[in-house]
């Protein structure tokens, strides 16, 4: 939704109005956001991720959810100098979202807290573990 809405606001030919509003849509307003969907997927798809296995059910108190706060809120450049600022040419820089374009992150959530210094050690211990994984050990 938010790359979208930061496409849509940099290249003003293809706002949708359907966009960002509601989480379905019947299949007419659905075909007519298929180009604007393509251009979120490529952009997202260029996207270096890393992914960490969490092996505990979801929810606020989970530790999939203690990674996630944490991480958004080390990295976040809300309000404070960020960590590693985004470059000029940034498209976040042109989503409607303040706290996106304050954050420097595709984030609304967490980005305007402070992180827990001890989630370093957790981050590195679950760093660890994928690599040890991966190496075959």
């Amino acid at each position: 939704m938010l790359v979208g809405a930061a496409l849509a606001a940099r290249d003003p030919g293809l706002g949708v109005a359907s966009w960002g509003h509601g989480s379905s849509a019947p299949r007419e307003v659905r075909a007519g956001e298929t180009g604007l969907e393509r251009r979120v997927s490529r952009v997202i798809g260029d996207m270096p991720v890393l992914c960490l296995a969490v092996e505990d059910p979801p929810g606020p108190e989970s530790l999939r959810g203690y990674v996630e706060r944490n991480a958004i809120a080390l990295l976040s450049g809300y309000g404070r100098a960020p960590v590693d600022a985004p470059s000029g040419t940034w498209l976040g820089w042109h989503c409607p979202r303040d706290k996106v374009r304050r954050s420097g992150l595709w984030n609304q959530r967490h980005v305007d807290e402070g992180y827990d210094r001890a989630f370093l050690s957790t981050f590195e211990a679950l760093v660890d573990e994928h690599l040890g994984k991966g190496s075959g050990r």
